[in-house]
């Protein structure tokens, strides 16, 4: 046979042999492009999800250690690169849905919330968790209430938006169901409860070195979504809703005015003439005469 009708044919039989293994991948598998170390992105974030670890789309050290253990478990070359065959072995049991499921969502946040506090990583938030959480936040000035929200996530160096998390895995900051929104207030209570009182304060920004009372309120409420820009406390005399609201209570008139917020001990009063003991969060009730009662609308 010449040699250059064997070469075709040699040619012919490896283009073949290529087809096939194509072919033969899952969809999903081969549809994803070949990421390793450094790498950004899309597919970055649906190997770490395939691999159920937190997503933030960057290919670090820590999901090249994981991927580098998935793969020594399935016989691989444990090289970090994530090629066809470790692709291929990630969706053997059907690709990840896209985003996944809440419940995977969560039990991946609070792996990753475990293995930042360096204790076990197993997925549920239970009284070891709580305890690591709370030392975490008293150690960095935080509320140490075990409830992982924003401040807590900042602070532990996590970016953008992550969910709210405590003891059992639900979500929600003061308890009893509480919904997300006032999981955020509380966490911009504390971040501001022993900032000094400065008249006018948090009214120009609510970025500020010190917050007067109603300058304390809007930012408590801005945290949460409920205020768009600083008000001063005769503008809460209307605001929202009329009486005493489920989780927040806004106590105004015209010289001053407080709020209460329901959290996990139970309803405390946040308030700038409280603070003797250097906080803002008093577990005292005071007088509501002389105040117009309202709270958010649905809250």
């Amino acid at each position: 046979m010449p040699v250059l009708e064997r070469c075709v044919r040699t040619r012919t039989f490896l283009l073949t042999l290529i087809a096939v293994a194509l072919l033969a991948l899952p969809a999903s598998a081969s549809a994803v492009g070949v990421v390793k170390p450094g790498s950004r992105g899309v597919n970055v974030e649906k190997l770490q999800r395939a691999l159920h670890i937190d997503v933030d789309g960057i290919y670090g050290r820590g999901t090249t250690k994981f991927v580098k253990r998935f793969q020594r478990k399935h016989r691989l070359k444990a090289d970090g690169i994530v090629g066809p065959a470790t692709w291929r072995a990630l969706f053997k049991g059907g690709p990840t849905r896209k985003g996944g499921s809440s419940g995977g969502s969560k039990r991946s946040a609070v792996k990753a919330l475990q293995r930042r506090l360096r204790i076990g990583a197993d997925g549920v938030f239970g009284p070891g968790t709580s305890a690591a959480v709370k030392r975490f936040q008293a150690r960095n000035g935080l509320g140490a209430d075990g409830v992982v929200g924003p401040a807590t996530w900042r602070a532990l160096g996590f970016r953008g938006s992550r969910p709210v998390l405590k003891r059992g895995g639900k979500r929600g900051g003061s308890g009893g169901g509480s919904p997300v929104r006032i999981a955020r207030a509380i966490s911009a209570a504390h971040r501001i409860a022993r900032k000094p009182y400065i008249y006018g304060g948090g009214h120009g920004s609510f970025n500020a070195s010190g917050y007067d009372c109603s300058g304390s309120v809007s930012y408590v409420l801005h945290a949460a979504g409920l205020l768009k820009s600083p008000m001063p406390s005769g503008g809460f005399v209307n605001w929202g809703a009329p009486g005493r609201g489920r989780w927040i209570t806004i106590y105004a008139n015209g010289g001053h005015m407080f709020m209460t917020i329901k959290t996990a001990s139970g309803v405390r009063r946040y308030d700038t003439s409280g603070m003797d003991d250097g906080t803002r969060w008093d577990s005292r009730a005071r007088s509501s005469s002389g105040y117009s009662v309202r709270h958010p609308v649905g809250f």
